[in-house]
Formats: structure tokens, C-alpha cells, sequence
């Protein structure tokens, strides 16, 4: 194995470790306020690449694809999405998340942990007895529910937002919306892969091409904006490490983009499990920097 990846090896062996984010100093007034609503966007938004996470993790896992790491991040992803669920009802001061206290949506957070508590037993019996590969298919559903449900928390959030925010931070927490949603375009794409692999010969996978070439194009979009169209916009001070990292992700993805569209061709087909193993390992890599990314500038 080459140097450097051993390195990657060990940068996502960290990063199966529980999330944790940088804390923030302690804020008063108007600005604690905005930076809070910040972090419980940032939390929510991570939950819908976790949803896909999870089955993505599970389909590969179930291929025979990198499977102790897939399984431990099933694991990992179980912890992360109950810690969330807890520090969007109690608060967590150390990453600076108050409660959430609006009636509605903690309504709609509890719909979301009713479909989660669904797919995490059903992830809990994958883990202890394992599955056939229909019912594991049949968990995409689930994923798509959940993650239309914490969307909906999302945009409850932001419509909040829009009324209690000043303009500056309202703008960042929109851009916090994108930049997260990109770690949800990453996952989703990636569960679409193995699931084409998975049901190989279906006819459910000319959908699924289809949606995974949809999703590309908005990731692509998109990560072409925030590393070079708003940064040429933006009035903002120059801020050197998080423009750094937004390169270093882009570069990153101009090596993952070419996996993924090899998919989309059918006559690929019988490439995928030469295909899919580089995929799973750099999928989780780049989610790692997209959520590095985030936290720079989070803490500008």
C-alpha cells in the first residue's frame, strides 16, 4: 500500500469516531441567536447524507465491498443520528446547538424519529444476523422517507430564519444549506451506485441511472459554485484555509466524477466490481472534507 493511502486509510479510520464539532466561543445577544440557529441547520442538514449513509454502508457492506469498514460505519452512522436527535430536543452547549422549541417543528422531529427508529432496527438486525439482498433494496425507501422528512425540519428552520435573522446571517445560513446538501448528494449518489450493483439487470435501474445522473449534475453545480463563482462574488475578506479546502474537495471530486458516470453507461455493467471498491473508500473520504470544509466556515 502506498503512502499515501495508508494516510487516507488512517483519516478515515478517525473518522468512523463520533462527530464532534469545533466549539464555539461563548456568544451573547442577537449573535448567539443567529450562530445557534447555524449549528441546529448544520446538524439537520447532516442528517439527510446520514440517511443514505446508512444504506449506502449496507449495500456495500452486503456486496462484499470493503466490508469491516462499511459495517463500522453502519455502526458509526447509528450513533451519530440518535446523538442528533438528542441535541435538537436537549441542547448541546458544547457545540453551541440550543433546543429546538418550536411546537411544529418538534412535531415534524418526531415523524422523522419514528421512520428512523424504523430503519435503525432494521439496521441493528443487518448488523447481528444479516439480510437477504431484496430486503436490503427495500431499505432505499426508507432512506428517501426519512430524508424528506428531515428536510422538512430544515426548511421549518429556515423559514424561521428568514423572520428572526439578520440579512448577513440569514445569507450564511442558506449557504450552510447548500454546502451541507452536498454531503446528501454525495451519499445519495453513492447508494444509487451500489444499488444499480446490487439489483444488477433490473429495471429499476434505468431509474436509478437517471437519478443518479440528476444528483451528479446538481453536485456538480454546486461545488463548482461554492469553490470558484461565489468566492469571485463574495466582498468578503480573504479567508486562505477555507479556500484551500474548497480546492483540495474539488480536486478531490475531479477523481471520484469520472467512477460515478462510468456508472451510468449499462455497458459498464460488468466493470462494477472493479469500479466499486475505489468508489466506497472515496466517497467517505470526500464527505470527511466536505464536512471539514463546512466547519471552517462555520468558525469564520
Amino acid at each position: 500500500m502506498s503512502a499515501s493511502r495508508k494516510f487516507l486509510v488512517l483519516i478515515l479510520t478517525l473518522a468512523l469516531l463520533p462527530l464532534t464539532l469545533t466549539a464555539a466561543e461563548p456568544e451573547t445577544g442577537e449573535t448567539a441567536g443567529d450562530t445557534s440557529y447555524e449549528r441546529q441547520i448544520q446538524l439537520i442538514g447532516r442528517q439527510t447524507a446520514l440517511a443514505h449513509r446508512l444504506v449506502r454502508s449496507m449495500c456495500f457492506a452486503q456486496a462484499g465491498i470493503d466490508v469491516k469498514r462499511n459495517r463500522a460505519l453502519v455502526a458509526d452512522t447509528r450513533r451519530e443520528v440518535t446523538a442528533a436527535f438528542v441535541a435538537l430536543r436537549e441542547g448541546d452547549p458544547a457545540r453551541g446547538i440550543a433546543p429546538i422549541t418550536n411546537g411544529n417543528i418538534l412535531t415534524q422531529l418526531g415523524s422523522a424519529e419514528m421512520v428512523w427508529n424504523g430503519l435503525d432496527k432494521k439496521a441493528a438486525s443487518f448488523l447481528s444476523e444479516g439480510m437477504q439482498d431484496d430486503e436490503v433494496l427495500k431499505l432505499t425507501f426508507k432512506s428517501q422517507s426519512l430524508e424528506k422528512l428531515w428536510r422538512n425540519v430544515s426548511q421549518s428552520l429556515e423559514l424561521r430564519t428568514s423572520v428572526e435573522l439578520s440579512p448577513e446571517y440569514l445569507m450564511r445560513s442558506r449557504l450552510v444549506i447548500t454546502a451541507g446538501d452536498q454531503n446528501r448528494l454525495l451519499q445519495q449518489a453513492g447508494k444509487d451506485a451500489c444499488l444499480i450493483y446490487l439489483d444488477q439487470g433490473a429495471e429499476t435501474n434505468v431509474a436509478r441511472r437517471e437519478d443518479l445522473s440528476a444528483d451528479l449534475s446538481t453536485f456538480n453545480q454546486n461545488i463548482f459554485n461554492l469553490t470558484f463563482t461565489r468566492p469571485a462574488q463574495s466582498d468578503q475578506p480573504d479567508a486562505p484555509a477555507l479556500e484551500q479546502a474548497t480546492f483540495s474537495t474539488w480536486q478531490t471530486w475531479v477523481g471520484l466524477e469520472p467512477l460515478f458516470y462510468a456508472l451510468i453507461t449499462p455497458s459498464n455493467q460488468a466493470n462494477l466490481s472493479a469500479l466499486l471498491p475505489e468508489l466506497s473508500f472515496s466517497i467517505e473520504y470526500m464527505d470527511l472534507q466536505l464536512v471539514e470544509t463546512l466547519e471552517i466556515f462555520m468558525a469564520l
